[in-house]
């Protein structure tokens, strides 16, 4: 807690875990509420699974060009402001218009530009703090967890005043607010550009690795996240505007555990942290479709909230370490939003398939399945991390 208070003294830092909170802030005031309002529209589980993979495979094209892009001219800041642009404009849609034209292209929009601003804000913030020689990741990533918890209750009030337009409307605000403290960062990384050597160093082999566990553990999680809250509300009857303190809960319980991370990854392998999140957050899916007693469902978000941060961090932290600095945004979206869209844009529509037919139970131990592979497949090719141009750091 100490190492919190020493940021009154950095301008740069305060305003890096103002962006930090804002930009899970305006995703918490909607991520609940997207498909249970897609839903209400008279959306069933398998359109909207297939709007998902629909998504992932736009995702799938342009992530990785637009990042790719990012690192050769060195415009990651202005990426990340058109991620966070996208996310306002789809909302302002959301808000806006009922119409299904409208709806379906927002509903694009929006799966287009949230996961990759999640990842490229990440990856920023790990080289910003890298470059102040500061290692509070888990402080500032505990921040954008607060961020949602508070938005996520504050949604349930919105949603009681003004519905879902509302709704949309702040998280609007607050996506447009967020562009204005990216630029704590650079407009410009300050990377030189490769040398001829540096063009022909190998890839190491962790990254492979990465790729084949995180299309499973996308597999489990994205499709579980997309109808944890549909589940709560159609099948535990729990009313939509109570909802967003579900939301709340989830990411209440995260934020002691990033703060305590920072602490604990320096003294295991990443690895090793990766691999007790990924099967800790299979665990979770697996009992999530039996738990039917609304205190044995808190029990288990509380269960989340210490492996989520574990996964979260140690995945970041390690596409980082087994990268070279200039292709560090290319892999992190590769690895966390190139892969997931893969999963997605093959499973989306089955997983809602699922949903619909065989129930609940069976959704979510298929989701946990699927993370539970992810995890085997990192355990299985451990030592292949290990390079001649990467430290055992990873």
């Amino acid at each position: 807690m100490s190492r919190i208070l020493t940021l009154r003294n950095h301008y740069g830092s305060i305003r890096l875990v103002a962006l930090q909170f804002l930009s899970l802030a305006g995703i918490g005031i909607v991520w609940p509420y997207i498909n249970v309002f897609l839903t209400e529209l008279g959306f069933s589980a398998t359109l909207i699974g297939t709007l998902a993979s629909a998504g992932a495979f736009l995702s799938l094209i342009l992530t990785p060009l637009l990042n790719q892009l990012a690192d050769r001219r060195r415009l990651h800041r202005r990426l990340f402001m058109f991620y966070m642009g996208g996310f306002a404009l789809a909302n302002i849609a959301f808000a806006s218009s009922t119409a299904v034209v409208v709806i379906v292209l927002a509903t694009l929009l929006y799966r287009l530009t949230v996961s990759p601003s999640i990842t490229l804000g990440m990856q920023l913030t790990i080289t910003h703090l890298l470059s102040q020689g500061k290692t509070i990741l888990g402080q500032m990533r505990s921040f954008a967890s607060l961020g949602f918890t508070l938005s996520s209750l504050v949604a349930g009030q919105l949603f009681a005043l003004g519905g879902y337009p509302l709704l949309f409307m702040v998280a609007t605000s607050i996506g447009l607010l967020t562009i204005w403290t990216a630029t704590i960062f650079p407009a410009k990384s300050k990377d030189k550009p490769k040398t001829e050597d540096e063009e022909k160093q190998p890839r190491n082999r962790g990254i492979y690795v990465m790729a084949a566990s995180q299309f499973f553990v996308a597999m489990g999680t994205y499709n579980m996240y997309s109808f944890i809250f549909v589940h709560f509300s159609q099948n535990l009857g729990i009313p939509s505007a109570h909802i967003g303190l579900w939301a709340a809960l989830m990411g209440f319980v995260e934020f002691p555990f990033f703060l305590l991370m920072d602490a604990l990854l320096p003294k295991i392998r990443v690895r090793i942290a990766y691999i007790a999140g990924v099967l800790g957050t299979a665990l979770f899916a697996g009992l999530l479709g039996i738990a039917q007693s609304l205190p044995l469902l808190a029990l288990l978000f509380v269960l989340r909230g210490l492996f989520w941060p574990s996964y979260q961090l140690s995945s970041y932290t390690l596409v980082n370490m087994i990268s070279h600095p200039r292709n560090a945004a290319t892999n992190q979206a590769i690895l966390q939003v190139t892969m997931p869209s893969i999963a997605m844009l093959l499973t989306g529509s089955l997983y809602g398939w699922a949903f619909d037919h065989l129930g609940a139970g069976a959704f979510f131990a298929l989701s946990a399945l699927a993370s539970a592979i992810g995890a085997c497949i990192v355990i299985a090719g451990f030592r292949l991390f290990e390079s001649n141009t990467t430290a055992e750091a990873t």
